[in-house]
């Protein structure tokens, strides 16, 4: 019912139409040699998938909750034999859902134009697509958790600030602690550094860019943290969610 309900609002059309106008206006990209060409394409289209991912997530996911609550299709839905954890998952579940299609739909089109240019199919980008969609999970499982005690306003503007800092996380903060001096502002900072994702070990870009190969422990150390945060913060969604009136 939530994948339903999440492919039907105008933010998933509008934002997978427009993206894809993108991807498919990058192949006017002419003034450039053949190869140079190829890697502005991939390099557009890949932050196109990113950009979609992490915007449906917070767009939808954010509002999930709240909506229910304000046209009061919740309370049907708690009154039967379902736990308010199965809830949250649900509504997790139907924003990732809706997510996967719309990132499927770019990569579908992403690899055509791929296949077209260089003649053959480029096949580092199912593992970018997948982690994209790990990215995208991440900051869904954040959009949701937030959305259970949040209105849809605030839940969306902290889950995007959540979204900035965790693509920053590793170049930017890390910096920032390392040049702390005040121990009050190294610990709190240090707490805030280290729950914040970093959302920056799911963009495989410049490998698929520049035809880079990826280590292998590398990618499944990436996924198993990706899910056991993802795990985590739904988890946390679901203790505040069950301790909540409605």
């Amino acid at each position: 019912m939530s994948l339903l309900e999440n492919s039907r609002k105008q933010v998933f059309h509008v934002l997978c139409l427009l993206m894809l106008a993108v991807i498919a206006g990058s192949t006017l990209i002419s003034i450039f040699t053949e190869g140079v060409q190829l890697k502005i394409i991939k390099d557009l289209c890949m932050t196109c998938v990113l950009f979609t991912g992490a915007v449906l997530s917070i767009a939808l996911g954010a509002t999930g909750v709240p909506n229910d609550v304000e046209n009061r299709t919740l309370y049907p839905i708690i009154a039967r034999p379902v736990a308010r954890w199965q809830y949250v998952a649900g509504k997790f579940l139907g924003t990732f859902l809706t997510v996967t299609l719309g990132v499927s739909a770019l990569s579908a089109v992403f690899g055509g134009l791929i296949y077209h240019y260089q003649g053959s199919f480029d096949w580092f980008l199912p593992a970018a697509t997948i982690f994209a969609l790990l990215e995208a999970a991440v900051v869904a499982a954040v959009a949701t958790t937030l959305s259970t005690f949040a209105s849809p306003v605030i839940a969306a503007s902290v889950s995007f600030m959540v979204y900035l800092c965790g693509t920053i996380k590793i170049g930017f903060f890390g910096g920032m602690l390392d040049l702390a001096t005040n121990s009050t502002v190294k610990l709190v900072g240090g707490i805030v550094y280290h729950f914040l994702p970093n959302l920056e070990c799911f963009n495989l870009k410049a490998a698929l860019v520049h035809g880079d190969s990826v280590p292998t422990a590398y990618l499944a150390q990436v996924a198993i943290y990706g899910l056991c945060y993802t795990v985590f913060v739904i988890w946390l969604g679901a203790v505040i969610f069950k301790h909540r009136e409605v």
